[in-house]
């Protein structure tokens, strides 16, 4: 009995440690993404400041701060609501707004690029725009198309049905 009580401790004590060293890989993961990304922004906008009409580095960094806006959405979305959450969540909102103003400019400036509508549109969907984010996806699909880049319409026709589907728009109405 002594045996099996011993082998079960071990078993947790094993199981335990799992989860602790599994949480401080996650949050060295999340450290080092926050810190490319940062990085990166920094990175575009001193670009920028070199090339201010080059729509190349508005949809870089229009991209980059749309995927620190997700960073700290996916951080906000916990289990527990907390004022840190909430903070997150608004950092999130502003990293969407300054997404959507560079990507609008490189679409200024370049009106038929795909990545810029595609991208503009996930920024629009996540900020809950759901007509701009569908009208945005349609351009994408019709310039993926002209481009033959098959696997750029797959992806913007797999995001038009899903948003069809969620808002109760028909392609008729667009």
């Amino acid at each position: 009995m002594k045996r099996l009580f011993l082998l079960l401790l071990i078993f947790l004590a094993i199981q335990t440690t799992g989860v602790e060293i599994s949480g401080a890989k996650e949050e060295k993961n999340e450290k080092e993404k926050l810190e490319i990304l940062n990085r990166q922004i920094t990175f575009f906008g001193e670009q920028l400041k070199l090339k201010p009409n080059d729509p190349n580095w508005h949809f870089q960094l229009g991209t980059k701060y749309y995927e620190l806006g997700r960073f700290y959405e996916k951080k906000a979305d916990r289990i527990f609501v907390t004022s840190k959450n909430a903070l997150d969540n608004s950092k999130a909102h502003r990293l969407y707004k300054n997404s959507i103003e560079h990507l609008k400019k490189s679409l200024e400036i370049q009106p038929n690029n795909a990545g810029a509508h595609f991208n503009l549109s996930l920024t629009h969907f996540v900020e809950g725009d759901a007509e701009n984010a569908i009208t945005h996806m349609r351009k994408s699909e019709q310039l993926f198309m002209a481009l033959h880049d098959k696997r750029g319409v797959a992806k913007a026709r797999k995001a038009l049905r899903e948003w069809f589907d969620r808002y109760g728009y028909r392609p008729e109405d667009f």
